[in-house]
């Protein structure tokens, strides 16, 4: 069987995703890791949450259903989520030194899922996230030096 373009391109690339502990988020980290398997890694951008690390989050998001086929037919698929400590709110993204590094030279895709959906979120704060993080990430992208797509002004 012919190998499907979307699995020949992900094929040794490293995939940078925010919002991954979201709807949308979760279904894309899961699509990824199970429909290509030779991807190289999918560093997950999170925050500190409820006083939960991000390693936490990451351990309980897995165990939810919509991760139960990549457990059974594909465990070590999951060994390639990378969770990075940070915050789109915050300036870097709020990355160590040590991750902006390995980002900037590792990442060949990065999915923006990250955004408020809170409908009594103030505009501020709706702003600071949903327009200043997304600003944010393509100041990131804009340094990537293996990012596969990009528009330089």
């Amino acid at each position: 069987m012919e190998e499907s373009k979307i699995v020949n391109f992900f094929r040794g690339k490293t995939v940078f995703v925010t919002g991954a502990s979201g709807f949308m988020g979760k279904v894309l980290v899961e699509k990824i890791l199970y429909s290509c398997p030779d991807v190289k890694e999918v560093y997950i951008l999170l925050r500190s949450k409820r006083s939960k690390t991000p390693e936490q989050r990451i351990e309980e998001m897995l165990k939810i259903p919509l991760f139960d086929r990549l457990r059974k037919e594909c465990p070590n698929a999951l060994k390639k989520l990378v969770p990075l400590n940070g915050d789109i709110t915050l300036d870097d993204l709020g990355l160590s030194p040590q991750n902006k590094k390995k980002v900037l030279e590792e990442v060949s895709v990065v999915f923006h899922c990250a955004a408020t959906l809170k409908l009594e979120a103030t505009l501020k704060d709706a702003v600071e996230m949903n327009t200043r993080g997304t600003w944010r990430i393509l100041q990131l992208a804009r340094d990537m030096k293996n990012l596969k797509s990009k528009l330089m002004t």
